[in-house]
């Protein structure tokens, strides 16, 4: 780390007055032990098991100062030996990640900073003297947790190729198994002159991996193929919840959920159940092109079925894993789509993309291109050809929505699709108000996403509208000049805390209000046709959260507004 890096990370954290994800803090008692209730070998776990960060060693917080007694020459040594490769009885953690170490000194004091990669190889990395079990670690927010059993085996085989959806359900038999699907995948094939189906009877099931060589169903063919595969996996179920608000309903309150189905069956007919639920909950908006009127779904209907393919195709069906169920959380302003496992196969977020498929389930996802989707259309469950995720994306961008946001977890992958975007009128009186009626669309989406993750950069709005990042950090300065985002951080924008707080007629008046010219309220009046006796308690609650401030008494005849936010 750069001593510049080192410096934003620090007035980041004193800002904070906490550590966070990328960084931990520690003081000399840190580097031993647990005297201070932190050890350094959990946060060097924690940070190898998921995305790397940096530990600061001779801080103390909050104001994170220099600590008392600390020995920076100590404690470098301290943290060789105990990740030194040549040496595995002193090692403290296994298997041992890269790292750096570097002094710097911070109000003429100096303390050692050590970066932890991410583990390249399998894992998970755990503190020694603790055991695999209670001493294995993952980083969230600014705290080392402990990884539950799932997580541990999901760092275990991260690139390993398991064959996992071959494996024979002992449990059930060939009846077990739909006839109908059976012969429908049978005459894709053999309308695609496969060799596959070669042979007599049923010698090519077993080929593609639907029954092994003892006639038994596999998961692949039993989940892909099966009459009710949940009558041996009970939670292999996709559970679609439709939220009132934003966020979860706490237990207790009136109305937890407005709608909510637990979709079973096949994989067929949970995706095909989860899309009709989530059809019959999102709303549309009517397109009158030539003369001809179709409705449109807020989320393209392509993009849905994209999601849920891959979430069936991809979850993690391991022992340890089928106790959990695809979640489909639909809240006011966006979809989530969780599903169990982490990324196979050394796949990281950043190469989600690259049009490479790695399936975790080689098996089912061949079985899933020869599902048809819908009669003879031509059309399947699933393609796995690499081009769902580009393909996901690139619809989203010509509805005019943010791209999917993918999230991954060790043990779980989630991608949120935005309903509506800009389109929604709530949010577009919000917009109206602070960028005027014809507002810039790329300005618009760097708001709502300031707006929606609490900040923006310049690579948010790459990923989102495909524009060059430098012309979007542009953008996103001059937002921060005429004071509608701040920069909070080095490229990170937010807006100014009371304007998130405003109401559509409240942003409008603001609107209206110069940085350099004063207006009083009888010209607001006439910008706005609005009356003075209505704006008096916008403009007093304008005033009151420092928006704009007053040139003169309250009594005076010449009171006027300046915008100071």
């Amino acid at each position: 780390m750069e001593p510049e890096e080192f410096t934003v990370h620090l007035t980041r954290l004193r800002r904070r007055g906490a550590d966070d994800e990328h960084v931990e803090v520690k003081s000399r008692s840190g580097l031993t032990g647990k005297a201070d209730g932190k050890s350094l070998w959990d946060s060097v776990s924690a940070f190898a098991n998921t995305k790397g960060g940096h530990i600061f060693l001779g801080l103390t917080e909050p104001d994170f100062t220099p600590s008392k007694g600390f020995d920076a020459i100590i404690a470098a040594q301290a943290v060789h030996s105990g990740l030194n490769s040549a040496d595995p009885a002193a090692q403290k953690v296994h298997p041992l990640p890269e790292y750096t170490l570097r002094t710097v000194e911070v109000n003429g004091a100096e303390c050692v900073i050590v970066t932890i990669a991410p583990l390249s190889i399998n894992g998970p990395c755990f503190v020694k003297n603790k055991g695999m079990a209670k001493g294995s670690y993952k980083r969230v927010d600014d705290g080392d947790r402990l990884l539950n059993s799932l997580e541990i085996y999901e760092l275990q085989h991260r690139f390993d190729h398991l064959r996992t959806d071959r494996e024979p359900v002992v449990e059930a038999d060939r009846d077990d198994l739909d006839d109908d699907l059976i012969s429908a995948v049978h005459r894709r094939l053999k309308d695609g002159n496969s060799r596959i189906i070669q042979g007599n009877g049923d010698a090519w099931l077993t080929r593609m991996g639907i029954i092994s060589p003892d006639g038994v169903p596999t998961v692949a063919g039993l989940v892909a193929l099966g009459k009710y595969p949940q009558q041996f996996f009970p939670r292999l179920f996709i559970d679609v919840a439709v939220h009132p608000g934003k966020e979860k309903s706490s237990p207790g309150t009136s109305v937890r959920f407005e709608d909510r189905r637990i979709c079973d069956g096949n994989l067929l007919d949970m995706v095909r159940d989860t899309l009709q639920i989530i059809r019959k909950n999102l709303r549309t908006r009517r397109i009158v092109h030539d003369n001809a009127g179709y409705d449109v779904l807020e989320i393209p209907l392509e993009v849905l079925r994209e999601a849920l393919a891959n979430a069936v195709m991809h979850r993690d069906y391991a022992p340890l894993a089928q106790d959990q169920s695809i979640a489909v959380d639909i809240y006011r302003d966006r979809l989530k789509i969780t599903s169990p496992g982490g990324l196979p196969g050394g796949k990281s977020i950043d190469s989600l993309d690259d049009g490479m498929a790695v399936p975790r389930n080689p098996t089912l996802a061949r079985l899933l291109m020869e599902v048809p989707w819908q009669g003879d259309d031509g059309g399947v469950l699933a393609e796995s050809n690499g081009s769902g995720i580009p393909r996901m994306k690139s619809t989203m961008r010509e509805a005019g929505l943010p791209i999917p946001d993918f999230t991954v977890d060790i043990a779980q992958v989630r991608v949120i699709l935005h309903r509506f975007g800009l389109i929604d009128a709530e949010i577009n009186s919000w917009l109206v108000g602070l960028l005027g009626e014809n507002y810039d669309r790329m300005e618009a989406i760097a708001l709502v996403l300031a707006k929606d993750l609490g900040a923006v950069t310049a690579s948010n709005l790459k990923n989102h509208t495909g524009h060059d990042s430098g012309e979007m950090n542009l953008l996103l300065q001059g937002l921060a000049e005429r004071s509608i985002l701040t920069e909070s951080d080095s490229g990170r924008f937010v807006l100014p805390g009371p304007l998130t707080d405003l109401s559509a007629t409240q942003l409008e008046v603001l609107n209206h209000i110069s940085f350099d010219t004063p207006t009083t309220i009888k010209e607001l009046a006439n910008i706005s046709g609005r009356t003075p006796t209505s704006l008096r308690p916008v403009i007093r609650h304008l005033v009151s959260t420092g928006l704009i401030t007053a040139t003169a008494p309250p009594s005076s005849r010449n009171r006027a507004y300046l915008r100071t936010l």
